[in-house]
């Protein structure tokens, strides 16, 4: 059996186990309360080091050698493009009632910049631990930007699922999270943009090349991509020429941005926004690609970052640094969220459920760790403790959500129903 065949077969192998691990996990998660989403989390730790690698050592060395971690590399970078791509048709800032747009936009600039903020004074508490030497503004920032994500698509299905989507609560939470997705993908091109250089002149160049870009797909792109997409909207239909057309923008625009020194999965992420917000455009895209993307491609993803995190030097140090990055990152979140929506007029109910949702950090969280590791801005251990930071926050958002519902505090206003336009 020739050596292509062998890769093949393992390939084929690693990709059974990802799926029968992520599936299952994810239903033992929904059996509890959870979201899916988190049980696949779990599931790529749980093919990792830390547990599959650990009771089967020569197993694991033999299915997750280099080859097939760099066949997962890559499928899980297409299928990153791919579901950043999904998560940018998702976000309409034109859809909701302009009364909630002054709440909304109070809400997500102190759920990005106060977490901002507290990962930069968190930088410096990890200095010692964990900088790698180089430059440590490029740390300090990209720590800042690890604490201030919020999972906007983990968000819309909790409130998807619960009936939310045309509350106060939801309509508000949901705006500001994509809101903030969008802060913390710009803020984290910018940083790319100075690693990849390593100047300030060379990161400008790089930042003006992105910001040209993203004039180009709104000013040029988007209407023709409206002109050429309208009979989809006509006849609620969409053809195989016309999904292959998708792909190729979705695939081109993340070449580009990779080239240009912005991580790939910015340019899928830019395509989707720039999609026509048509609600049948949108379920044909879905009904096309959103299987593939999350059922087989993003636990790929999870796993990619499962077999990257790993405890070899855990220690009461170690677990320390873990709890104060789980500290920082929550608090900082929820007090600004809480704080906010309470000066906006809502109840302590609605303030305290709006400050848990938002804590969730989920996918989002795990892709800017992944650029992090890949450009070697955050050391392995740091990888590790910020995935399980991850992980903990999505856990605790439901949890934390339907605690704040138990709790009977004065002057709550009611979560009436928000217009849709």
């Amino acid at each position: 059996m020739g050596n292509e065949m062998h890769i093949f077969i393992k390939m084929l192998v690693v990709f059974i186990l990802i799926l029968i691990a992520s599936r299952s996990v994810g239903r033992l998660c929904t059996y509890v309360g959870q979201p899916r989403v988190l049980g696949e989390m779990l599931a790529g730790v749980i093919l990792g080091p830390t547990l599959f690698g650990a009771v089967f050592p020569g197993l694991y060395a033999n299915l997750f050698d280099a080859d097939i971690k760099n066949i997962l590399y890559m499928f899980s970078h297409l299928g990153l493009a791919l579901y950043m791509f999904l998560v940018g048709i998702e976000v309409n800032f034109k859809k909701y009632d302009k009364k909630f747009y002054r709440n909304s936009a109070k809400l997500s600039l102190s759920g990005f910049l106060i977490p901002f903020v507290a990962g930069i004074a968190l930088a410096f508490i990890l200095k010692d631990a964990f900088f790698q030497g180089g430059n440590f503004l490029h740390f300090a920032l990209f720590i800042a930007i690890a604490v201030s994500m919020t999972a906007f698509p983990m968000l819309a299905r909790i409130l998807q699922e619960k009936n939310m989507m045309k509350t106060k609560i939801g309509g508000i939470t949901l705006l500001s999270a994509s809101v903030i997705d969008v802060l913390g993908w710009l803020s984290l091109a910018a940083v790319i943009a100075l690693v990849e250089t390593n100047s300030l002149k060379g990161g400008g160049v790089t930042f003006l090349g992105t910001i040209i870009f993203v004039i180009v797909l709104f000013k040029v792109c988007k209407p023709l991509l409206e002109r050429i997409f309208v009979s989809v909207v006509e006849t609620g239909k969409m053809h195989q020429g016309l999904l292959a057309l998708i792909l190729v923008l979705v695939l081109s625009a993340a070449a580009f941005t990779d080239y240009i020194g912005v991580y790939s999965v910015f340019g899928g992420f830019m395509m989707g926004l720039i999609m026509p917000k048509n609600k049948v455009f949108e379920q044909q895209v879905r009904s096309k690609l959103e299987d593939i993307v999350v059922v087989f491609l993003v636990p790929i993803f999870f796993t990619y970052s499962g077999i990257n995190t790993q405890f070899t030097t855990l220690n009461i140090s170690m677990l320390i640094m873990f709890l104060i990055i789980l500290i920082f990152s929550s608090i900082s979140k929820y007090a600004s969220c809480l704080i906010t929506m309470r000066a906006a007029g809502f109840g302590w109910r609605e303030s305290s459920g709006v400050g848990s949702l938002m804590n969730a950090r989920g996918l989002m969280e795990l892709i800017v760790l992944n650029v992090g590791l890949t450009y070697n801005i955050i050391s392995q251990d740091l990888f590790s403790l910020m995935v399980w930071m991850a992980i903990i926050t999505t856990a605790m958002a439901l949890p934390a959500y339907h605690f704040s519902e138990k709790f009977k505090f004065k002057k709550a206003l009611p979560s009436n129903t928000i217009t849709i336009k």
